[in-house]
């Protein structure tokens, strides 16, 4: 890996891979070994088939601006060091979420709109714009609810075709981004099951190693209130891009699947306290090789729609932080145009 301090850069277009740039200029162990279960724990997905300007355009920038990674990576530490030698305050974890799950978002969210404003669970079977410029959204049971202005967060599948009748260009785009399904496998142990207690947040897999898990977290270390003291839970993640296969197998064969893997890597052999599997099917954007322009041509088929916008994690990135920044774009679009023409 030192000798990539050493390769001159290459002036590569945008559709170069990310795996095709991590064995260019760290070798093809550094791709297998790292950066493959690395981006398996982000994308869940076959780093060889990621956009490399969609998923880390950093490292493309650090190329171009420094030739080395590993150069710009020590400039850029050097720059931190300063700036934390110069300031002071708190110092906030790398892993933060909230305390009650995921749901506490919505619910919160919900609680502070108006009453009678937002309809849950209520699944949207169509859409389309009437002579006045108004939006007519059908959900079950055939009900109708008009809106001067559209915003759509759901998968790229779901928007395609919820959008099939409005914009044909954009929603053919919308049905060519592919997906990975995952599902997460949750154990509780006791400590005394580990022969070594975990001193990590959790660890990823290679699939070079041919193993049935990707990951595991540790989510009572990495996260408080987890578990009690005496017990560890642990989250494994199978499926994804490269082990599609594992997605599908029935509960219990997965869960022996898992604890196998566990007794392998950790010597964890005691049956565990409780296990919870959770299926996500399709749940997993791929940033493919041409995402960025994909994502460019369903923007721009969409300019002319002025109060319609597109949100979620299949278009900029995959975070929660993602998601929220472009549910704000797509108000701001909105917003901006009702404002220039009032």
């Amino acid at each position: 890996m030192a000798g990539e301090l050493l390769i001159p850069r290459a002036y590569a277009n945008g559709n170069e891979s990310l795996g095709a740039f991590v064995r260019r200029r760290f070798g093809a162990e550094a791709l297998e070994r790292i950066a493959q279960p690395l981006v398996g724990g982000i994308y869940a997905s076959d780093p060889d088939q990621l956009s490399l300007t969609a998923t880390m355009p950093r490292f493309k920038e650090m190329e171009r601006l420094r030739r080395s990674v590993i150069l710009a990576m020590w400039a850029e530490q050097r720059r931190r060091a300063r700036s934390r030698e110069a300031g002071s305050g708190a110092r906030w974890s790398l892993f933060v979420t909230l305390a009650d799950g995921m749901q506490e978002l919505i619910e919160a969210l919900a609680k502070r709109l108006p009453a009678n404003s937002i309809r849950l669970n209520a699944a949207v079977t169509g859409l389309r714009r009437d002579e006045n410029s108004v939006w007519r959204v059908t959900v079950a049971d055939n009900e109708t609810i008009s809106g001067d202005g559209v915003i759509l967060a759901a998968p790229a599948f779901h928007a395609g075709a919820i959008l099939a009748p409005v914009a044909g260009d954009a929603a053919n785009e919308l049905k060519q981004i592919n997906y990975a399904s995952t599902a997460t496998v949750n154990l509780a142990f006791r400590r005394a099951d580990f022969p070594r207690q975990p001193d990590s947040f959790g660890f990823v897999v290679p699939a070079v190693e041919r193993r049935k898990i990707m990951a595991c977290t540790f989510s009572s270390l990495k996260y408080p209130g987890r578990a009690p003291e005496d017990c560890i839970l642990l989250r494994a993640f199978v499926g994804g891009a490269l082990q599609p296969e594992l997605f599908d197998v029935e509960d219990t064969k997965m869960e022996m699947n898992v604890r196998a893997e566990l007794a392998s890597l950790l010597g964890v052999t005691a049956r565990p306290l409780f296990s919870r599997i959770r299926r996500y099917p399709r749940s997993m954007p791929q940033y493919h090789v041409g995402h960025q322009a994909r994502v460019e041509r369903i923007e721009s088929a969409l300019k002319k729609l002025s109060t319609l916008g597109l949100a979620g994690s299949a278009y900029h990135g995959v975070g929660i932080s993602d998601c929220v920044r472009t549910g704000e774009q797509a108000a701001e679009k909105i917003f901006d145009f009702f404002k220039s023409n009032s």
